[in-house]
């Protein structure tokens, strides 16, 4: 009997790579009332319980899943796709979602099983009135496709194109998927997804998921809940042509070839408490070499780039988690091509991005509702030199969009929330309500060694004053909407203007 719930229980669990903003919301909740830390604060995507709920057209097949998909969205400024907003937009998404389980060890102590994942989402916007596709740049330096959404964190896709037969839209699909072998302690992903690595649910330093999902292999193993180790080997797009494979005369219409570009990131973190983590992390990115020199993820990365006198952009760091009564402080640092011996010379090429976050907890009654709430403030920056390299190729941009802190370099991100979770009388999610204040200035990414914070002159702010409602109406049937007010400024066609944007989503977060 034991071994059939074990059973049971494995086929619904696996890698969960579309955890919804509120779900981890309400997990660090969870966390900080019973002051411990687990690895869901600091790493995405992880192992998690998720019985999904939707129709399942393989219902009757063991081990299989296929799930429909589907998305309307509406709104008033055109989800700030590009700098026409606010414009009116009608957002369509079908798509679908495949998984299967399979255990490979049905041990009780510490089964091993396959996991995997194939998702595809074809997305269509309407009611756009330009045309979104930049002229490719033949200067073979860079393909100069802006991406959209570029001042807004929520979205990102690595591929759009017009509409046929029509000139107000835009079509862009996504496919995301993975292949794992999972085990209580450890588990080895290969896929196509989105990563995070830190302790921000909104955006961190190094890796965040406010990027396009690329292809990755991530390893992670867990030593009694004291010591955890992460290792990611992922490929990114440079942007950047391959004059190699172009001819003098050639018309490229839109097909070339691309440099490639790899990140490699390994991460320890130590739990030196139930309540008190601390990890530290490097990563490299550059071209894709035949070298497999940072392929050891036992390896130093600052050691062996001097050794072998390597050009790519090396960035170190460390990040903590705090947890204590009612309450979570969290934070990081990154180093951008750090030089030790000069850590204090205030002539050094040493960059930084900070962050800085506060949680606060607490519970609430109203009429015959119970309420938890979370009050979250964040603060992170990065100066003009992170993220940025004097060598383009080893810029930390993937489909041009900032491989950490989403603002990327030459910003200062700003965030007070208040989300309040209302269950009912049986103990059940009810709604979410979410009052949001995002405050975020922007300046111009410069690898000169003599730029500081915000120090160009050129001023760009985004600064939101907005009211969020989510309500599950039906099994994997969601409802969302959203009111805000936005300030800002050399952004966009207004720089002030209210929003209203409404969306059902079945079996999709985003």
């Amino acid at each position: 009997m034991i071994i059939l719930v074990l059973f049971n229980l494995i086929l619904s669990q696996g890698i969960d790579i579309n955890q919804d903003i509120y779900d981890k919301h309400l997990a660090e909740f969870n966390m900080i009332e019973q002051k411990s830390i687990n690895e869901s604060l600091y790493l995405f995507p992880l192992t998690n319980y998720k019985k999904n709920k939707s129709y399942n057209f393989f219902d009757n097949i063991d081990n299989i899943d296929l799930f429909p998909v589907m998305g309307f969205r509406y709104s008033s400024n055109g989800f700030e796709i590009n700098q026409q907003t606010p414009s009116s937009v009608v957002w369509f998404t079908p798509g679908a979602e495949f998984t299967f389980n399979k255990i490979i060890l049905n041990s009780i102590s510490n089964p091993i099983w396959f996991n995997g994942l194939f998702s595809f989402y074809k997305h269509s916007a309407y009611g756009l009135d330009n045309d979104l596709r930049a002229e490719s740049s033949l200067d073979f330096n860079n393909l100069g496709n802006l991406p959209i959404f570029l001042y807004n964190p929520n979205y990102q896709y690595a591929y759009f194109r017009n509409v046929k037969n029509n000139n107000n839209g835009i079509d862009f699909d996504e496919t995301t998927g993975y292949i794992s072998v999972l085990s209580k302690n450890a588990d080895l992903i290969i896929g196509k997804f989105r990563s995070s690595l830190g302790p921000s649910s909104f955006s961190n330093l190094s890796i965040s998921n406010s990027t396009p999902a690329f292809n990755q292999i991530r390893f992670r193993y867990n030593h009694k809940n004291k010591v955890h180790f992460t290792f990611l080997i992922g490929d990114l797009y440079s942007n950047l042509i391959d004059t190699n494979f172009v001819y003098q005369y050639e018309e490229l219409n839109d097909k070339y070839a691309v440099i490639p570009k790899k990140i490699f990131n390994h991460r320890i973190d130590f739990t030196i408490n139930e309540n008190f983590r601390l990890g530290f992390y490097e990563q490299i990115i550059g071209k894709a070499k035949n070298s497999i020199l940072y392929y050891n993820p036992f390896s130093f990365y600052w050691s062996d780039q001097h050794q072998n006198g390597d050009l790519d952009n090396l960035q170190i760091g460390f990040d903590f988690d705090y947890v204590f009564s009612q309450f979570r402080f969290y934070g990081g640092l990154l180093i951008d091509e750090w030089a030790f011996y000069d850590t204090f010379n205030e002539q050094s090429k040493n960059w930084f991005a900070r962050q800085i976050g506060f949680s606060k907890i607490f519970n609430s009654k109203i009429i015959n509702s119970n309420i938890k709430g979370i009050v979250k403030f964040e603060y992170s920056d990065a100066e003009p030199q992170v993220y940025s390299h004097k060598f383009p190729i080893n810029t930390a941009y993937h489909h041009n969009y900032p491989i950490g802190l989403w603002s990327g370099g030459d910003s200062i991100d700003n965030r007070l929330s208040l989300v309040l979770f209302v269950i009912n009388n049986i103990s059940k999610l009810n709604f979410i309500i979410d009052f949001s204040l995002h405050a975020t200035k922007f300046g111009q990414a410069n690898y000169n060694s003599n730029a500081s914070l915000l120090s160009n002159g050129i001023n760009k702010s985004r600064n939101i004053y907005s009211i969020n409602f989510k309500k599950t109406l039906y099994n994997g049937l969601d409802y969302h909407l959203k009111v805000g007010y936005y300030v800002t400024e050399n952004l966009y066609s207004e720089d002030n203007f209210l929003e209203f944007s409404t969306s059902l989503l079945y079996n999709i977060q985003r």
